[in-house]
């Protein structure tokens, strides 16, 4: 178990602008203490036996903790940042992702911090990948601010927990896909290599209209490529090679689309309701230390009343 100091540093190396004070840091190391101590000590029962919580399991239920908090629509500068955002409880789309990507790096959980394009400027998102109960492997995308709760009042949602790539580029105010990636947009569709190579091979309409080289247009085509994939593959950790040429480039792309496709597994709804449940429970009877009757109870009231939030949000933002 890692103690306050160790949360102490790493918080002081998020904070390089040393805006916050020792007490400001000291009590945000001590949230993520009280936190990972909780995880540490739930765990599941099923036939009467007790067992650890799975990846998925662990990372529900720091999302869940995570998402509590109330948006921000005053959009104050600290509700940007770890710190700020633990210390107000209240954030911003920057808030919530930054602190699952610090939770997740923790974890050992491969994360993406993800910028989208809406009609009001950038929007940070994320992606993750996740094993489940039975080691298949996820991934899949997240947006905390979609739904975390409108006011104190208010209960978290589960529109934008684990869900696709399509309904990630598809939620309310028309997000459009990653301004970083074009991989993201081809992944899932049926464009092959010669189309890609095709492509890099070819100028676009504003490359003809400003006359530029064919050749190092190409080369730009290619060694941007190789950027994206060089990025991208600290979070696949892909066996990709050398990038050394044109053909390493398209290869690299391909082993990369492929097992993006595999991981590119959808949860149903249902049974990400249940895992929710399930945490609830877990957390009522090894936190709480409720009989488990009442934690039964207990689980299913809260898990019903964010599923029947859920779908109201649904019905009155979420665009197909």
């Amino acid at each position: 178990m890692k103690d306050i100091n160790y949360f102490i540093e790493k918080l002081i190396l998020t904070d390089l602008e040393k805006k916050y004070t020792t007490d400001e840091i000291q009590n945000v190391a001590k949230y993520f203490c009280d936190l990972f101590d909780k995880l540490s000590r739930m765990y599941i029962v099923e036939n009467n036996n007790k067992r650890e919580l799975s990846e998925i399991e662990k990372f529900l239920f720091m999302y869940i903790n995570v998402t509590s908090k109330v948006k921000d629509h005053d959009d104050i500068s600290t509700s940007h940042d770890i710190i700020g955002s633990i210390l107000t409880n209240k954030a911003v789309c920057q808030g919530y992702t930054s602190i699952m990507q610090f939770i997740c790096d923790e974890l050992s959980i491969p994360f993406l911090y993800k910028t989208t394009e809406g009609p009001f400027g950038a929007h940070g998102n994320f992606q993750v990948i996740v094993e489940d109960i039975s080691g298949v492997e996820h991934c899949l995308h997240c947006d905390s601010f979609l739904d975390a709760p409108e006011n104190e009042n208010d209960t978290i949602t589960f529109n934008a927990t684990l869900i696709s790539a399509n309904d990630m580029n598809n939620y309310h105010n028309h997000q459009d896909p990653s301004s970083e990636f074009l991989f993201w947009e081809l992944a899932v569709t049926d464009t092959d290599l010669e189309d890609k190579k095709a492509a890099l091979e070819s100028l676009s309409i504003i490359e003809q209209f400003r006359g530029d080289d064919l050749e190092d247009a190409i080369n730009n085509h290619y060694e941007s490529l190789k950027e994206q994939i060089i990025h991208l593959n600290k979070f696949f950790k892909c066996e990709i090679g050398t990038l050394e040429t044109r053909q390493d480039i398209l290869k690299a792309y391909q082993i990369m689309k492929n097992y993006y496709s595999k991981a590119n597994i959808s949860i149903e709804r249902e049974k990400l309701y249940n895992i929710i449940r399930q945490i609830y429970i877990s957390y009522n009877i090894s936190i709480l230390n409720m009989n488990s009757d009442e934690a039964i109870k207990n689980a299913e009231e809260t898990i019903n009343e964010q599923i029947e939030n859920t779908q109201r949000k649904h019905r009155e933002k979420w665009v197909k």
